[in-house]
């Protein structure tokens, strides 16, 4: 089928004829603090509810809990053991350092919205990215039947509206997986539904005698309160203590029934207590806290109740758009069906779409969030949620927030920053001091809303995953990011340099030397392990991923005390430890090696590539600079293979695109677009990344850094800023020989809207949001010294201008 101009549904619509049986069939809405997933099937539909504060917990109040061993004559145990190189003894005395668990997100409950008598056979369910609402259409005993479902971003809510041509009556089920505090009852014409948050959830790999504890006396509480109206009248608030008419409906045997009208207007509010660590604590309980939810969402009539969240949502999504040529029944065909037959056929609009679901996937996990998103965004259904749902450091929190800056979307990585602000300040520099023995703060590969920081594993996790003190290092080098591309002076130095300030410490007290080399150990490189006399071990020293991280730190704090014009002797100090570090290796196979001193791998097809960090998202190797590195970086990244999961897939089609290789990009990237179904290309990977039916990446399970990993690979394969050269189109693969792509950012605060065809750039449009002189590269042009200024967009046409 011949490609056309794309229409907008092919490229910001998800949409399907049939319903949904699964909950990776389902469509998610968020608003970044409270999110649905919205199963749809003719008669009604499931919405499975999440709030960002719902957690297990509290934590203990000591962060060490369950360790057998700390202070620094622990840390020296281990670092004797490993120079002596008894790693299995290194191993055993580092896994005395553990703790248990992090905690897990919870799924805090679902409805159940069933139209009375609507037995049909056939519906339509659509995500508008554009919107932000979910829809689901049906005909049922002679009424045309429409469902919409959005997490309202104006007053926090969220929302689900019914209209018919016909009258019908509605009835509203609410349960949980979790123990319910109390049965659901009515409070001021809401009904409210109350249950107990547990104090501890143990991961699935964990088996202990009570998964799922829970502690009455000193558990927390989350609560669910409904505000539902029908007819064509204006919701009005219910506790502001005047008179107000009652809530048309009324709870029977703990369903609430809704009376027949042509239109139902569903307002839920979630909330939990006690507050989290971070967040303001009014003394309110749950319930009271989710009915006050309810009062900030008021429409002047149900039928245009959407228009506020409208316009708030599009106002995020509006600032990047990538148009990429389509078949012309890609908008008529059910999605899941799309990215089935794109195995076969050429749909380039399909990256567009994955790259536009990934941007609102971001928006709508974390804009305005008091947390991160964690390892799903905003949506888990289960309890415990893979990986319990929470964060981890090594790779996959940090991906998730990679197209923030790029793709337009700052605001959706405060959240993050936020977070590391306040572990750096609190539990990551306690843990730092007593369980290493050393300055600054450290934070391990797991974390979670109590500012975890030490090493999870319960005394018998494998170190190759379990202990890995790094983390606090690459989480601090996003607030450099934010300043790169957001040039915000102020927020560099009242929250970036304490931070960089305190991982610097951090560093110079971990760092080994002896005044003529240097290296560090206890080390791993995230969740992979070596072969050395016959025994697989996963501790050494100065793994490549360390270098990569302690050498973008160095850097980092030089070029932010040049920018707040500071002389700090440590920084002096960093730099001069740090470049006594061993530079990145080839082995003989040309690949970079990923141990100093060499290693054999384990698993040659591991899905971890960290001793690659250097070339993205660092620029400590690029083609231009480091030829050499760069061309052992490739076959490095070829001989892992191509086959891995999700976000392993998005790590490898960005790294592609750094290397300005777009023919590897674009088989890369397919792999990601392909149905998640199926055999893996080879049988030396146990997992195989692709897409779920509603679009989700597969680690497998879903993972959402697969999705904004792939979003964050296409930017960059269309937009490069990391070493001071504006780049465009680098890795323009030669599947997209025309399209658009308008809003990516670069640093410096230039905004690129590039419009190409026959594989060259036709038009670059170029907007800075403060003075930069910058090159910039277009290929088949050249290169060019620009001098941007605010408020003067530069437009270059290569019809009419000459280079």
């Amino acid at each position: 089928m011949p490609l056309s101009t794309p229409s907008r549904d092919a490229l910001f619509a998800v949409r399907y004829a049939r319903a949904a049986h699964t909950w990776t069939d389902a469509l998610p809405v968020g608003n970044g603090t409270r999110a649905a997933m919205c199963g749809g099937r003719p008669g009604g539909l499931r919405l499975w509810l999440n709030d960002i504060t719902a957690w297990s917990g509290p934590a203990s109040a000591d962060p060490l809990a369950g360790v057998q061993d700390a202070g620094p004559e622990a840390l020296a145990a281990g670092r004797d053991a490993i120079a002596r190189d008894d790693l299995a003894e290194a191993e055993r005395l580092l896994q005395r350092q553990q703790t248990s668990w992090v905690q897990a997100y919870l799924p805090l409950a679902h409805l159940d919205i069933e139209v009375a008598g609507a037995a049909a056979r056939e519906c339509r369910r659509e995500l508008d990215l554009r919107t932000g609402i979910a829809t689901l259409a049906y005909t049922a005993a002679g009424a045309s039947i429409v469902h919409e479902t959005w997490a309202d971003v104006p007053s926090g809510t969220l929302v689900h509206r019914i209209t018919a041509d016909a009258a019908v009556a509605v009835t509203v089920t609410i349960d949980s997986l979790l123990r319910a505090a109390r049965a659901p009852r009515e409070v001021g014409g809401d009904v409210v539904a109350e249950w107990m948050l547990p104090v501890d959830v143990a991961p699935g790999h964990e088996h202990p005698t009570e998964p799922v504890r829970y502690d009455p006396a000193h558990g927390r509480t989350g609560a669910v309160a409904i505000r539902a109206q029908s007819g064509p009248v204006a919701l009005t608030p219910h506790s502001t203590g005047a008179s107000v008419p009652e809530a048309d409906g009324r709870l029977v045997d703990d369903r609430l029934q809704l009376p027949p009208a042509r239109t139902h207007l569903i307002v839920i509010g979630t909330a939990t207590s006690p507050s989290l660590p971070g967040g303001p604590d009014d003394g309110r309980d749950a319930a009271t806290r989710a009915r006050a939810v309810l009062d900030a969402f008021t429409p002047a009539a149900p039928a245009t109740a959407h228009e506020p969240h409208a316009a708030a949502h599009a106002a995020l999504m509006d600032r990047c758009a990538l148009d990429l040529p389509s078949p012309a029944d890609a908008a008529e065909i059910d999605t899941d069906e799309r990215v089935a037959r794109a195995l076969e056929r050429p749909d380039p609009g399909l990256a567009a779409l994955v790259f536009h679901y990934g941007r609102y996937l971001l928006a709508a996990s974390t804009r305005d969030s008091p947390l991160p998103l964690t390892l799903q965004g905003l949506w888990n259904a289960e309890l415990p949620g893979p990986w319990s749902c929470a964060y981890t450091t090594n790779i996959n929190l940090q991906m998730a927030y990679w197209p923030a800056e790029t793709t337009a979307l700052p605001e959706c990585h405060e959240p993050l920053l936020r977070f590391v602000e306040r572990v750096a300040a609190t539990t990551g520099a306690d843990v730092a001091r007593r369980l290493h023995g050393v300055d600054g703060w450290v934070l391990h590969h797991n974390t979670d809303p109590w500012g975890h920081a030490a090493p999870v594993g319960a005394g018998h996790g494998d170190v190759s995953w379990a202990f890995w003190p790094m983390g606090g290092v690459w989480l601090a080098l996003h607030l450099w990011d934010r300043f790169a591309f957001g040039g915000d002076l102020d927020a560099l130095r009242t929250r970036a340099w304490p931070v960089l300030e305190a991982t610097a410490r951090f560093a110079l007290s971990w760092i080994q030397t002896d005044g003529t080399r240097a290296w560090t150990s206890p080390s791993t490189s995230p969740e992979n392990r070596f072969v050395e006399n016959g025994a697989v071990y996963g501790v050494g020293t100065t793994s490549t991923m360390d270098v990569a991280l302690f050498r973008e730190l160095a850097s980092v704090c030089r070029d932010a005390a040049a920018a707040l014009g500071r002389d700090d002797v440590w920084v002096d100090e960093l730099t001069r430890v740090v470049a006594l570090l061993p530079t990145p290796a080839v082995g003989d196979a040309g690949r970079l090696q990923e141990w100093n001193p060499p290693r054999a791998d384990e698993d040659p097809h591991h899905r971890h590539l960290s001793h690659l960090v250097g070339l993205f998202p660092f620029a400590q190797i690029t083609p231009e600079r480091t030829p050499e590195l760069a061309e052992a970086a490739a076959a490095t990244i070829i001989a892992r293979g191509r086959e891995s999961s999700g976000w392993a897939l998005a790590w490898r089609a960005a790294m592609w695109a750094r290397l300005g290789d777009g023919e590897h990009f674009a088989e890369q990237l397919a792999l990601s677009l392909r149905p998640s179904s199926g055999p893996a290309e080879n049988g030396d990977s146990g997992h195989r990344g692709g897409l779920y039916p509603n679009l989700f990446s597969a680690h497998p399970p879903f993972q959402i850094d697969g999705n904004l990993g792939v979003t964050a690979a296409i930017a960059e394969a269309l937009v490069q800023s990391h070493d001071g050269t504006l780049h465009i189109l680098p890795a323009l693969p030669a599947a997209w020989p025309s399209g658009s792509v308008r809003g990516l950012r670069a640093r410096g605060g230039v905004t690129v809207d590039v419009d190409w065809a026959g594989s060259r750039a036709r038009r670059v449009r170029l907007s800075a949001a403060r003075p930069i002189t910058m090159e910039v590269r277009v290929p088949g042009w050249g290169h060019r010294r620009l001098t941007l200024a605010p408020g003067d967009p530069l437009t270059i046409d290569s019809r009419e201008t000459a280079w």
